[in-house]
């Protein structure tokens, strides 16, 4: 880790440098910034942490222009009087770097259950100190498997399927000064702590590959205990199959002393009122066997009794306990869905105009014993009942039977369902407003991005992809939330991964995921299509280049170095795996290539796999792009060597792609088609004596199929990109805005509210999913394009950054913001009659490069001014349409000429 601290820092400070030139503190003459928005490990003040070296970060905020940050000090410190002594256990002294993310703590070892805390000073380019950051702090959790002194426990001789109730009482008068609840129920659990539910996750712990990795959770729940107390987990099946809990509460006395209370203590287990639950199927609840004693203070004497018995201790799941760093899943919303109407005596049917993952919530009153039955689907038959058929095996259906004493509420808690509408049987009358609530479900990550534009097409397929990543952010990124599948494939996340991080933030999920991965990986260095692996097929397509592309965009977004450094070795191996399966450098095998392409351009009607593009050579593609990737890598972490050896593989594989694909006839690759010259436009394989032709070849294809698509899930982005970035920006607006079939505007005309897994309507038994991510990269297009916001791999974490926005078509305007974690990042751009008017704001301590669009470089003017000698805005030079400026941060208004 030294050394990729060094190279990071020495190229942070020739950076500093360079961008002093352009740029120094407080160029207008404002106050000194305040430093804020402190995180570890990516979070606000997280509790359970088991990393030894967590990474820091923090943000500068500032009212001026041009604020940079030259150094920065840390004080770490074991109590709050410490820290406001400056007196630490870590002091970083001034460490020369612009950096403000990614700071690895390289202090004492930590130590288990501690709370610490930690403030930031910065030194500013002008060399002036802002003051201290306010406090912020971190507690470490239980660092070491001997920490824990619970075992797990389980009931295997009765009632395989059932949720069960684990059940204990503890009695302490003495005070309380802190009490931490360290638990794993697999596969899910709620607790509850006299009669009050602890904490708002829901379906935890996060599935992982229960063999390698179990996640547990820590509370703080001093508030929650009394003199009496009346600890109960339920514990469902969930993605694990058993149930099994593991549980540490930690109670500490003003005097010091501990009181441990494990999971041996909570060995009372019972069945209880949620029947079952599973994943796919649903959940039945009996309100009848939700009895007093449940929840009383009471714990049977003697092995069993009639209504409890005794957990047994278990074997372990076998994987490493690891806290869960990522945000919980969490009911993040609610809405009314509106009643359609009753399509058959005592049918309800209901439709939240909106396609999205969660569940229903039920008032009622009913007689003892009605049943209640919800069946959730994506579309309607032609009589207005749901149609489940798209679901395959997945019955979609939750059911509650009424205890009979007056109004019932009711919510599942340990299964989800993706679905517009909701069909109720069972009711004793016609409901009324509000007996149905859907709550929306989903990891609880922070939302980053907007878009806007003059266009309201655009606008609806921006909220459309946006509806359709939220409703697939599950604990891992599912391919879809509501048939018998929603698993992390990897094929899909290799485009999908830079309109979820415009979208989200994902510094915490995304590293989550990219571990369920390398805990796929086995001793030849193969990976499996779906992580963690229940589907799929092992060893991954080649497609699966996302391995290496979340780490990649993970360190670009984030400035998280950490990442790439922990699972260089596994996706080394993954490389090399891919490498070992070359025939005269061609990969040898292909699943799905560029996977599911209009019907006409696929194998035959019933698949999905390209007719036009050859597996093998998106194989082969993306064996040169993750040699690429990791000869960077390399690179960045100082193995010299490796970084020599990927690049010679890189270059030996492009040399072999070249050489069978290329068609000189034709001009293009393989068949010529729109994916595979797109493909190796992006790769960057297409010579500087071909792309002429290659890049015509592609525009004159889309004009042949009236401005569509040809592409499936991968090509798709390559596409939109390659004709942008090659002068054909208009042509790709052309394809954005169709509304006729293939594209996302003909989804849209269907009655889409989020992306369908084909360019196709169906809702049978098959490839059916009418919510699905795969699809979704136009937005990243709209990001990177129409607003121009691109990172920048050489200085990550948005240190330096490009707004370069094309204006295309007949848009009048396009706006939006990116927050990233230097700040927020602003551009909008409007139409003025002969004149455009560009808006930015660039966040304290970064630097952007500015394209702004005229045909005439002495017309732009800066907030009414003629662009003079300035120390925050330096002219670069003219780009074709734009007129290219380096800026410091602050807010600037651009206008140009412009008469195209």
């Amino acid at each position: 880790m030294n050394r990729i601290l060094i190279f990071l820092l020495s190229c942070a400070a020739v950076a500093v440098t360079l961008r002093a030139r352009a740029a120094s503190v407080d160029a207008d003459g404002t106050g000194t910034p305040k430093i804020t928005g402190l995180k570890c490990e990516y979070a606000t003040d997280p509790i359970g942490l088991d990393v030894r070296s967590p990474q820091l970060s923090w943000r500068m905020e500032a009212d001026g222009r041009g604020v940079l940050q030259s150094a920065y000090r840390i004080v770490v410190a074991t109590s709050e009087d410490d820290l406001a002594q400056d007196k630490g256990i870590w002091d970083s002294g001034f460490c020369p770097s612009s950096r403000s993310s990614g700071i690895r703590y390289e202090g004492p070892a930590l130590e288990s259950r501690t709370p610490y805390f930690w403030k930031v000073q910065v030194r500013c380019a002008d060399g002036r100190l802002t003051e201290w950051s306010d406090a912020a702090g971190f507690e470490t959790g239980l660092m070491d498997e001997s920490d824990w002194l619970s075992d797990w426990i389980a009931y295997a001789p009765g009632s395989p399927g059932r949720v069960l109730y684990f059940k204990a009482t503890h009695v302490d008068a003495r005070p309380v000064a802190k009490a931490r609840l360290y638990i794993a129920g697999l596969g899910f659990y709620e607790m509850s702590i006299n009669g009050r539910k602890v904490g708002n996750h829901v379906l935890d712990p996060a599935q992982s590959t229960y063999n390698r990795r179990v996640y547990y959770s820590t509370y703080d729940v001093k508030e929650y205990l009394a003199t009496e107390n009346v600890l109960l987990v339920a514990v469902a099946p969930g993605w694990y199959g058993m149930p099994k809990l593991r549980m540490q509460l930690e109670i500490t006395h003003p005097d010091g002393q501990r009181t441990i209370l494990t999971a041996g203590h909570m060995r009372a287990v019972t069945t209880g009122p949620t029947v079952h639950s599973t994943i796919f199927d649903g959940e039945l609840y009996d309100a009848r066997l939700d009895v007093p004693d449940l929840r009383a203070p009471y714990v049977p004497a003697g092995l069993m009794n009639k209504e409890w018995s005794l957990a047994h201790i278990a074997d372990a799941p076998g994987g490493k306990m690891t806290a869960q760093k990522m945000e919980a899943i969490e009911v993040v919303d609610s809405l009314v869905p509106q009643l359609l109407g009753e399509p058959a005596p005592g049918v309800y049917v209901f439709d939240t105009k909106q396609n999205l993952a969660g569940w229903a919530a039920l008032r009622v009153r009913g007689e003892r014993g009605r049943t209640v039955t919800m069946k959730f689907a994506e579309s309607l038959y032609g009589n207005g009942l749901v149609n489940q058929e798209n679901l395959r095996n997945a019955k979609a259906t939750d059911t509650y039977i009424c205890k009979g004493e007056g109004v019932e509420t009711w919510e599942p808690k340990f299964t989800y369902h993706g679905f517009r509408y909701i069909q109720v049987e069972g009711l004793p009358q016609a409901p009324a407003e509000g007996d149905i609530r859907v709550r929306i479900v989903r990891n609880a990550v922070a939302e980053t991005g907007s878009f806007r534009c003059s266009d309201e097409l655009l606008n609806r397929i921006h909220k459309m992809v946006k509806a359709t990543e939220a409703s697939n952010l599950h604990s891992v990124p599912t391919d879809c939330p509501q048939r018998d599948e929603r698993m992390g494939w990897l094929n899909d996340m290799t485009v999908r991964i830079e309109q979820a991080l415009y979208n989200f933030d994902l510094s915490r999920f995304y590293p989550k995921f990219i571990a369920d991965v390398s805990d796929t990986q086995d001793e030849a260095g193969t990976i499996t299509c779906v992580a963690p692996y229940r589907f799929g097929a092992r060893p991954a397509d080649p497609v699966s280049a996302s391995y290496l592309l979340l780490a990649w965009k993970t360190y670009e977004f984030y400035g998280n170095a950490g990442v790439i450094e922990e699972h260089y070795d596994g996706m080394k191996a993954w490389v090399d795996y891919l490498a070992s399966r070359t025939d005269d450098g061609i990969v040898d095998y292909s699943y799905y290539g560029d996977w599911s392409p209009p019907t006409a351009f696929a194998v035959d009607s019933t698949s999905a796999v390209s007719r036009d593009t050859p597996g093998r050579m998106m194989s082969t593609g993306y064996l040169y792009y993750c040699a690429s990737i990791l000869s960077e890598m390399a690179a960045l972490t100082g193995r010299d060597e490796d970084r020599a050896r990927y690049r010679e593989l890189a270059e030996r594989t492009a040399e072999a792609f070249d050489r069978t694909y290329w068609n000189e006839e034709a001009g293009g690759y393989a068949a010529n088609n729109q994916a595979a010259n797109s493909f190796a436009l992006f790769l960057g394989l297409v010579g500087e004596d071909r792309i002429d032709r290659v890049v015509g070849n592609l525009a004159d294809d889309v004009a042949a199929h009236d401005y569509h698509l040809t592409t499936g899930n991968l090509c798709t982005k390559y596409l939109m990109e390659m004709l942008t970035r090659y002068g054909h920006a208009e042509t790709a607006y052309r394809i954005a805005t169709q509304k006729t079939y293939p594209s996302w505007g003909y989804m849209l005309e269907n009655g889409a509210t989020t992306l369908w897994e084909r360019w196709e309507y169906a809702t049978g038994d098959a490839m059916n999913s009418h919510n699905h991510p795969m699809m979704g990269s136009v937005d990243s297009w709209f990001y990177k394009y129409l607003l121009g916001i691109v990172p920048d791999i050489a200085h990550p974490g948005f240190e330096r950054f490009t707004i370069r926005p094309y204006i295309v078509g007949d848009l009048r305007f396009a706006e939006g913001e990116f927050r990233s974690i230097k700040g927020p990042i602003r551009s909008a751009w409007r139409k003025e009659k002969g004149s455009l008017a560009l808006d930015v704001s660039i966040p304290a301590g970064s630097v952007a490069t500015v394209y702004v669009p005229t045909t005439r470089p002495g017309s732009v003017t800066e907030s009414g001014r003629r662009i003079g000698k300035s120390e925050t805005i330096r002219l670069l030079g003219q780009d074709g349409d734009w007129a290219v400026y380096e800026v410091g941060s602050g807010d600037y208004r651009f206008r140009s000429e412009w008469k195209k």
